[in-house]
C-alpha cells in the first residue's frame, strides 16, 4: 500500500502547499475570465455613474405645468419677442453694434447676413 506524500510533510508545509494550489487556481480562473469580468465591472460602473449624475425626473406638478405651457403658449412666462436684428453704427470714428436703433448723429452700416459673433 502506497504511503501518502503529505504524511511526511510538516503541517505548516501542507498549509503552504494548499495555499499555493488555491492561488494557482485563482490565477488560472482570472487568466481565463478576468478580462470579461473586468469589462462587466466597467460597464456596471459606467451605468451607475450615468444614473447618479443625471438629474432626477420631473415631479408630477412640474410635468403638469410643462404640459399646460405647451398646450397654451400664450400663458407662458412673458410676451414672446422676435429676434432682434443687429445693427452696426459709426459715431465719431467709433463702431457701435446694437440691436436697437442707432444713436442720433451716427451712420448705420450694413451688417453681413452670416454674422454670428460680434466682437466686444
Amino acid at each position: 500500500m502506497p504511503v501518502p506524500l503529505t504524511m511526511y510533510l510538516r503541517p505548516a508545509y501542507r498549509r503552504l502547499i494548499w495555499l499555493a494550489l488555491v492561488v494557482a487556481c485563482a490565477a488560472a480562473v482570472y487568466a481565463w475570465r478576468g478580462p470579461a469580468l473586468s469589462g462587466d465591472a466597467e460597464q456596471a460602473a459606467a451605468t451607475l455613474w450615468r444614473k447618479a449624475s443625471s438629474p432626477p425626473p420631473p415631479s408630477a406638478e412640474e410635468q403638469q405645468r410643462s404640459q399646460a405651457r405647451r398646450a397654451d403658449p400664450a400663458a407662458g412666462t412673458g410676451p414672446a419677442r422676435p429676434a432682434a436684428v443687429p445693427r452696426k453704427c459709426q459715431l465719431n470714428g467709433q463702431t457701435i453694434y446694437t440691436d436697437g436703433p442707432c444713436p442720433a448723429g451716427s451712420l448705420e452700416q450694413i451688417v453681413p447676413e452670416n454674422l454670428s459673433v460680434i466682437a466686444r
